[in-house]
């Protein structure tokens, strides 16, 4: 037995862990439903009215916007939801944000120190304080795509540059046909022709 007898107020005495003796001096013992009556900080009373006690997982028995299940409000301190700490980590991406954290983006678990910078997304996925172009570290400057040294990405060759010895490029001295040019031959004769024509 519990020592105890229904005419010393045993709430059941057919159960020895039910008793009225108040160990913890709480003012509760196990017959008024005190879940621990060695912890003076565990009782069934809901102090605040929230609908929680105590003995039901209120950590804050004297705030009525503290028990388990409540919205919980990042970075304020505050226990809201009953957890067992204040929320400092929204993303879950091991870093805690807020002015305390160095998260700088809390909201998105891809950005954090750890993360990797993407060169073209206009975001500071790595938490440097640097984005894309301007982190030189992690990202190599945009708008010169050559490797030539100037800033000029046109490559393509003036086609007077051209030195091709197929005939076709501009550097190509031959007379073409229907030019009125006549073939050195062809000179030749018709001068023979004007000498005999004077002998006459």
């Amino acid at each position: 037995g519990d020592g105890w007898t229904t005419c010393d107020g045993d709430c059941d005495d057919d159960d020895d862990t039910l008793d009225p003796a108040d160990l913890d001096g709480d003012g509760w013992s196990t017959c008024d439903d005190d879940c621990d009556d060695t912890d003076p900080a565990l009782t069934p009373e809901d102090g605040d009215l929230d609908g929680y006690s105590t003995c039901d997982g209120d950590c804050d028995d004297d705030d009525v916007d503290a028990y388990p299940g409540h919205d919980e409000i990042p970075y304020d301190g505050v226990d809201q939801d009953c957890d067992g700490a204040d929320l400092a980590d929204v993303d879950g991406d091991g870093f805690d944000g807020g002015t305390a954290g160095d998260d700088c983006d809390d909201e998105d678990p891809d950005v954090n120190p750890d993360a990797t910078e993407v060169c073209d997304d206009g975001v500071d996925n790595d938490c440097d304080g640097l984005v894309d172009d301007d982190d030189t570290d992690d990202c190599e400057p945009t708008g010169d795509d050559d490797t030539t040294g100037d800033d000029d990405d046109d490559d393509t060759t003036d086609p007077a540059d051209d030195d091709d010895d197929d005939g076709e490029g501009t550097d190509c001295t031959c007379r073409q046909e229907g030019t009125g040019a006549l073939p050195s031959s062809a000179l030749i004769l018709a001068l023979l022709a004007g000498i005999r024509f004077r002998r006459r």
